[in-house]
């Protein structure tokens, strides 16, 4: 049986999660008393290893406001702020490394009409030369056609320095060598010892959630910084003997502040390891990841980050609409004709909106449209619908036919105008 839907209505405090929080609060191991509260969360003074607040980690680059892990995106990054880029290796078929999230080109290039046939388009099917035809920018937008999946070579030459660089090692098991690659072009570039890259953040970084092979790297190069990730986050709760071997080998493993407190975080730091944060992008989210105290903060959009970190106003772009709710998971089917999970849009003015253009995103960047020449009446809702239905004067259906609102942790959407600037972000906590 399906759960009813919870709806989260839109506030832009702390306040929200504390609802959404005693859901989440049950997946955390039973390390602590009260393992969840926001109240816990914010008591006491903050403890990390930066005192100046933590590290600002760009996801795939800016990848909310430009097409992930393109130059587009890291030079975004840059100009927004970013301490640290990260970004995901994969190898191709004549052994050079490539900087790109899937093991497989489909999602984020044109390769299925330029190699129709050479399915799955997987990475390490393809030489340098063939990468280099597609396009890695029009399926975020026409706007950034042409940018193109950079080699390792090219990442480190295109940030030149300028901030410190965090490289995935995604799937070593897939690409024979990977690991060893790695550790040639780091020696090649000086990236072999914790420097300071010219923003003062780390200069290099190596993660993985492949702990052997994270391992194997680290014997190859033990000066340079290494983050462990695992699905879960269960260091956070591990036993002092687990933090205890980490700490001999990794510099850091990752939480989520949905589901740590400060002093989970402070007892981690205390056997000598650092905390990077999951991936999160909406203002309260990112606030908790400051006032629990972790090292550095893993996100989507490094302008929002660096705005929250010096308290102003995270997006001075908006017009007036905003995302006002969500329903992720309502009674039936998630993509039931006319019908379904769906985003509600609120118009705050006193003067209708013509919202023809604009666009969603969610944290998996799947697009929803609104309809045409849809126009939301002074202080009235519009429903954006991800699956199939008949549009309606407050409503438009955008007839896919999986769901994409995540109802686990936590799920963003991002609002954007016709010009594509983001103009609202909104988080939720889902049961």
């Amino acid at each position: 049986m399906q759960r009813p839907a919870f709806i989260v209505n839109h506030l832009r405090s702390a306040l929200v999660l504390v609802a959404g929080l005693a859901a989440a609060a049950a997946t955390i191991p039973p390390a602590e008393a009260s393992p969840a509260s926001i109240t816990d969360t914010n008591q006491g003074a903050v403890h990390r290893a930066n005192p100046r607040g933590p590290v600002v980690w760009s996801h795939r680059g800016a990848s909310k406001n430009a097409p992930e892990e393109t130059t587009a995106a890291y030079e975004r990054a840059l100009a927004d702020g970013a301490d640290v880029l990260e970004g995901d290796l994969a190898q191709t078929k004549d052994g050079v490394l490539v900087v790109i999230h899937d093991n497989t080109l489909a999602r984020t290039t044109n390769v299925e009409e330029v190699f129709p046939d050479r399915a799955p388009w997987n990475v390490a099917d393809f030489t340098l030369a063939e990468i280099k035809q597609l396009d890695a920018g029009s399926w975020w937008d026409p706007a950034f056609a042409g940018q193109q999946i950079l080699t390792l070579h090219e990442w480190f030459e295109l940030n030149h320095g300028r901030a410190g660089l965090a490289p995935e090692l995604k799937s070593p098991t897939l690409y024979p060598g990977m690991v060893e690659n790695l550790a040639k072009e780091l020696r090649a570039w000086g990236y072999t010892h914790d420097l300071k890259a010219k923003n003062r953040a780390p200069q290099i970084w190596v993660q993985s959630f492949d702990e052997a092979g994270l391992r194997q790297f680290h014997a190859l190069l033990p000066e340079v910084p290494t983050l462990l990730l695992r699905s879960g986050y269960p260091f956070m709760t591990a036993s002092d003997e687990v933090l205890t071997e980490l700490a001999t080998w990794t510099t850091a493993v990752a939480g989520n502040p949905v589901q740590t407190t400060a002093s989970q975080v402070r007892r981690v730091q205390s056997f000598g390891l650092q905390v990077v944060s999951e991936v999160e992008d909406g203002p309260s989210l990112l606030s908790m990841i400051e006032h629990q105290g972790y090292d550095y903060m893993f996100t989507d959009v490094p302008n929002v980050a660096k705005a929250v970190l010096a308290d102003k106003k995270p997006l001075r772009t908006n017009r007036g609409v905003i995302v006002d709710s969500v329903v992720y998971n309502p009674e039936g089917s998630d993509v039931a004709v006319n019908g379904g999970e769906y985003v509600a849009l609120r118009n705050t003015t006193d003067k209708p909106i013509n919202i023809s253009g604009y666009t969603l995103r969610e944290f998996g960047n799947t697009l929803l449209r609104v309809g045409d020449d849809a126009v939301i009446e002074p202080g009235s809702l519009y429903k954006v619908y991800v699956g199939p239905g008949t549009d309606r004067p407050n409503a438009h259906f955008n007839g896919l036919t999986t769901p994409v609102l995540a109802d686990t942790v936590t799920d963003h959407i991002y609002l954007y105008n016709p010009d594509q600037v983001m103009e609202d972000l909104y988080s939720y906590i889902a049961s």
